[in-house]
This record gives C-alpha cells, sequence and structure tokens, in this order.
C-alpha cells in the first residue's frame, strides 16, 4: 500500500527560520498573499494527500495515525503542528542544518554567483562596496525569498533604508551583489536522500516579475541554453547536492540561475539561489511525483 501524506504547506519557511522558534509569529495576511500566488503548491500533493487543515475536519485519530507528516520545509513549527494533530512526521533535517543550507551565505561560498557579489556584515564592509564608484547593487537579507527582505542601493542611501540595512546587519548580515538586468531565468529540482545518492531533474524556466516574484514555471527547451550555460547550470547542481549532503541536509531542493546584462554585457549566472525545501516549481521539473519519493 502506497504512503498518505499529510502536508503542512509553509511558504512562509524562511522567516521562521530567520526568526527563530518560539519567537515567529506567523503573520495571517502574508499567509494569504503566500497561499494566493502559491496555489501551485497543491500540486505537490497525491490522490490519497490531504493538508493538515482539513485532516483534523475529516479523520478520525486513528485515521490520522495511517498518514506520514509532509512539510513544504519540515521547521520546528511544521513538525510540532502535526505532531500535534497525532501524526509522525516522515525524517527531516535538524533546524539548525535547514537554517545553514537556506542561508544566502552557504550558497555564495559554494561559488557560481554573480561577479563582485560579497556577503558583509559590517557598515565598513558594505560602504566599501556601496561607495566604490557609481554603479547600483542590490542588497539581499539572508534568509528571504519571492523578492522579500531585498532593498536596491540606487545612489546614496536615505536614513530609512540605513534603518534597515543596520537592523539586518545586525541580525545575520546581507549578500550584496551588482543590480543587474535578469534576462532568463532558471531552476533546477533534485532530490537528496540520507545516504547520498542524489537524483536531478530538468531545467526549468522561471516565469517572474520584475520584482523577483514567483508568477509560474515551465520545462525549458535545448536552444533556450547555451551549451556553455547548460554546462556551467549542470555543474553546480551537481556541486550543491553534495554540499547539502555533507551539511546533513536529504530531501527536497531546487536551484535558480539566470542569464544577465550588466554594464553593456551579457552574463550568465549558474548559482542565484538554494532552496533546501519544496519549491512550486518541483512538481514540473522533477522527473517524479513527491508521493513517490520516501525517507522512511
Amino acid at each position: 500500500m502506497s504512503r498518505r501524506y499529510a502536508w503542512v504547506l509553509n511558504l512562509d519557511a524562511e522567516l521562521e527560520l530567520a526568526r527563530g522558534r518560539p519567537g515567529y509569529v506567523p503573520q495571517r495576511k502574508l499567509l494569504a498573499q503566500l497561499a494566493e500566488h502559491g496555489a501551485s503548491s497543491k500540486g505537490l500533493l497525491g490522490p490519497g494527500d490531504l493538508e493538515l487543515s482539513v485532516v483534523s475536519r475529516q479523520l478520525s485519530a486513528r485515521g490520522r495515525q495511517e498518514l506520514v507528516g509532509r512539510a513544504w520545509c519540515p521547521t520546528p513549527m511544521a513538525v510540532a503542528r502535526l505532531r500535534d494533530h497525532g501524526i509522525e512526521p516522515e525524517p527531516f533535517p535538524s533546524a539548525a542544518v535547514l537554517r545553514r543550507v537556506n542561508h544566502r551565505l552557504f550558497a555564495h561560498e559554494l561559488g557560481g554567483g554573480l561577479p563582485e557579489q560579497a556577503y558583509v556584515q559590517s557598515r565598513a564592509e558594505l560602504s566599501a562596496k556601496l561607495f566604490d564608484d557609481a554603479r547600483h547593487w542590490l542588497l539581499k537579507r539572508p534568509l528571504s525569498f519571492a523578492g522579500r527582505g531585498q532593498l536596491r542601493a540606487i545612489g546614496p542611501l536615505t536614513e530609512k533604508q540605513w534603518t534597515w540595512v543596520d537592523a539586518s546587519l545586525k541580525k545575520d548580515g546581507l549578500l550584496i551583489e551588482p543590480l543587474v538586468e535578469p534576462t532568463f531565468e532558471v531552476s533546477r529540482h533534485g532530490f537528496v536522500w540520507p545516504s547520498g545518492h542524489c537524483e536531478l531533474g530538468r531545467v526549468c524556466a522561471q516565469l517572474v516579475s520584475d520584482r523577483g516574484v514567483f508568477r509560474g514555471v515551465r520545462l525549458a527547451e535545448a536552444a533556450e541554453l547555451t551549451l556553455e550555460e547548460t554546462a556551467a547550470f549542470a555543474e553546480r547542481a551537481d556541486i550543491v547536492a553534495h554540499a547539502l549532503h555533507a551539511a546533513g541536509y536529504f530531501g527536497p531542493f531546487g536551484i535558480d540561475g539566470y542569464r544577465y546584462s550588466w554594464q553593456g554585457r551579457a552574463g550568465f549566472c549558474a548559482l542565484g539561489e538554494i532552496n533546501a525545501r519544496y519549491t512550486l516549481g518541483f512538481v514540473t521539473g522533477f522527473p517524479r511525483h513527491p508521493s513517490e519519493l520516501s525517507l522512511a
């Protein structure tokens, strides 16, 4: 008999990892917005799967014991919610591991990012980049997603912007990179088992807003990336898979990359970020449905 899963679709997982439990309080308005934009997340559910919110209304205690718990990202709050409903989650990495591998510093240290990209933890380090010349920069908080937690540094920072920067530096630092214009965005999805075995899917084309908000995904066509871009992206996916296993992570993941225009030249960023969790493009890009994947 195939397994049936009870899902927690905690699309705000990075916010919990950034703030930590029990300090994080989910924001209903934000969750509603994420659910609206992330309607395709329900495609992760298999034929017999249920969302956790439905379980308590439809199943008896005995029925819940027949389910296995699964989350978009198995954060402490997601795991606690499952257990509060009498459902034991599938094996999952620790919160410390989840925080480390979803942190932008982890991806930055693996290379493949934009030229002159840097991770800064002080005003002095940041100022040396911002005031180096008249170029524009993009500042990113290390645990952010879908275009949130970012600041465009175009010209001298205002007092309000410095307040945002200082709060970010005090807490966890910032990733700073040139403000480039993405012209074609891609993703690739994979699954790492506790043994270290990894399976990778096909390259997908990402459809996003000009602020980086996800709008959709489709399989990329062979001619949409050059041979050099394809090779660089494949190499980075393999490097990420091995690094995730070495860090103690197992489960689904995705990486983003993109072709861009900067200072009149075209370039390719082979590793924009790592999402060590399920993603909205996982079902499209991975060769098997999550219902076919087991960590038990």
